[in-house]
């Protein structure tokens, strides 16, 4: 169920001293590089991932999976030059990190109307971003900043560039 073929760019992404940031976790859905999980029980060192469940929950945890950029297809496990290959079927564990505020992201994907928008959220029901006018929520936030582009083999791909102003 990773909810889009998205390419997930961190530009810059805090660094903490006591590696409280980065954390391992599994779900029973399918995932992509940048999908948005809320974080749920640990068990034997391993959190459990949904998607979000509300994006305006007071009270969720969100993490942002970014694990190597290993492709699976049938029984070859390899890399791949295009990120949008990239899905971790379920049950696969992942790594995720905590977003701060200040984190700079780019992603390609972004559900809803762009015209007017300012800020990407937690998608409700879903692992991905969507645009919004006015912020709804405390939680997880980023607020727009310009758009820019990346370039896959010969495509050029346009990306959204937003900066965390809430997590």
């Amino acid at each position: 169920m990773a909810e889009t073929k998205n390419i997930y760019i961190s530009r810059t992404i805090a660094a903490t001293s006591d590696d409280s940031k980065v954390k391992t976790g599994v779900s029973a859905i399918e995932l992509r590089n940048g999908d948005i999980v809320e974080i749920g029980s640990k068990t034997n060192g391993v959190y459990a991932l949904t998607a979000v469940k509300d994006a305006t929950s007071a009270t969720a945890k969100y993490g942002i999976v970014y694990n190597a950029d290993v492709v699976t297809s049938g029984n070859y496990r390899g890399l791949s030059d295009d990120p949008r290959d990239v899905s971790f079927k379920p049950g696969t564990t992942v790594n995720f990190y905590i977003p701060e505020a200040f984190d700079e992201i780019a992603v390609t994907v972004v559900a809803g109307t762009a015209s007017g928008a300012k800020y990407l959220v937690p998608t409700t029901g879903g692992t991905g971003y969507s645009y919004a006018t006015e912020v709804t929520t405390e939680k997880l936030v980023y607020e727009i900043t310009g758009a820019k582009f990346v370039s896959v083999g010969s495509e050029r791909i346009p990306t959204i560039e937003a900066v965390c102003a809430k997590a």
